[in-house]
């Protein structure tokens, strides 16, 4: 199993670094063909974390046999929930994308916060 992680500041920045990041993991690990959905769930994942959580937050990639593993730590407490957007909402997306593009995805309560993960089957 390979890992890489992020640690960052609650900052708009933090997603920009995040998406460059898994998009040079996923081509290290030659999983080019995931990128693209990698990459938009570490996105809306690291952005949920900023503009709700507003803490120090942790981003980390592990690849598995089988999948990678997208994970934000957070110290928030307070869990996510999937909204489903109008058509013309312009926000309430996150987890909805999160959603179609994972092949499964969840939030689990941790000492001083949460970590919300996501996995896309590889």
């Amino acid at each position: 199993m390979s890992e890489t992680t992020l640690r960052t500041a609650p900052q708009s920045e933090a997603v920009e670094l995040a998406r460059r990041l898994s998009a040079r993991t996923m081509r290290t690990w030659s999983l080019l063909d995931r990128e693209e959905q990698v990459t938009a769930i570490v996105a809306e994942l690291v952005a949920n974390a900023v503009r709700h959580a507003g803490t120090v937050l942790e981003l980390r990639l592990q690849r598995r046999p089988d999948a990678v593993r997208v994970e934000v730590r957070d110290r928030a407490s307070t869990m996510p929930k999937m909204t489903v957007p109008a058509p013309l909402d312009e926000s309430h997306w996150g987890l909805f994308i999160v959603d179609r593009f994972a092949s499964s995805w969840g939030a689990t309560p941790v000492t001083g916060g949460k970590v919300v993960w996501a996995e896309v089957a590889i």
